[in-house]
């Protein structure tokens, strides 16, 4: 599979690279914002590689387990195409710098101990265990709930949650899930406030993150379907973030004519 960014076919090559065994038998999955933009068209640029690790299985002691016998290396089962720069374990998680051609990709596994993973889905391009697709609402929910406020994050966690919206509805497992940790739907709902105000910073947020223009439309959608769930009104759209019809209607022809 070839992605249309270079930085993502390197976050491939690493992904290929890491050994599917260990991760499977450390319960570490593939997840965060670069699972989704790999899955959704690419909607978004996404620079690091997260997984995440249950703490209330064996499965992170396990991980520490390989990393401390046969250093971080051991984590890979071809190093061929990857180096493998300045590492740490801790009780927060496993991190790594891994060089692809000569460029450092942040790669982490993430020692969760909010709440316990469902078991993995294997998508179509991936050799790696990735989160359950309720996790991954679960997982975006707690990011956003920590981080909504911080405008250098650049509503990524928001910009997801729009995209995985535009899917399903949020289940109602992955909420009870992630607000036996803390409260994530009033954050929620003060994120989505914050976004529609600023048509300046959502202008940033897709310049910085390399949204593709044909997908500020979408995402617009699924910040107004959210918008619905929680009793908001519908996003005052700039031009740009308004749907091109003629685009629309030849992409709903090529999809007919490839049914």
């Amino acid at each position: 599979m070839t992605f249309r960014l270079e930085h993502h076919n390197q976050i491939l090559t690493v992904l290929e690279s890491l050994d599917s065994d260990i991760l499977r038998k450390g319960s570490a999955y593939f997840g965060g914002g670069t699972l989704l933009a790999f899955e959704f068209e690419e909607y978004r640029w996404s620079k690091d590689i997260d997984f995440i690790a249950s703490v209330g299985t064996e499965g992170y002691k396990y991980l520490r387990t390989v990393v401390f016998e046969g250093g971080h290396e051991a984590l890979f089962r071809d190093l061929s195409k990857i180096q493998v720069g300045r590492s740490t374990t801790d009780q927060y998680g496993i991190r790594m710098i891994v060089f692809v051609d000569d460029m450092p990709i942040k790669t982490e596994i993430i020692a969760e101990t909010r709440f316990q993973l469902d078991p993995p889905r294997y998508p179509k391009w991936s050799l790696v265990p990735c989160l359950s697709f309720n996790d991954c609402f679960t997982s975006k929910l707690l990011s956003n709930s920590d981080r909504y406020a911080d405008d250098s994050v650049e509503a990524r966690d928001l910009i997801d949650l729009a995209i995985l919206r535009l899917q399903s509805r949020i289940p109602q497992a992955s909420i009870e899930k992630a607000e036996k940790a803390y409260q994530v739907m009033r954050p929620l709902k003060r994120a989505i406030e914050l976004f529609q105000g600023r048509p300046d910073y959502r202008e940033k947020c897709f310049l910085s993150l390399q949204v593709d223009q044909a997908q500020i439309p979408k995402i617009l959608d699924g910040i107004d379907l959210l918008s619905t769930d929680l009793g908001l009104s519908h996003t005052p759209r700039a031009f740009q973030e308004q749907h091109d019809i003629l685009a629309d209607l030849e992409t709903q022809i090529k999809k007919q004519e490839d049914s």
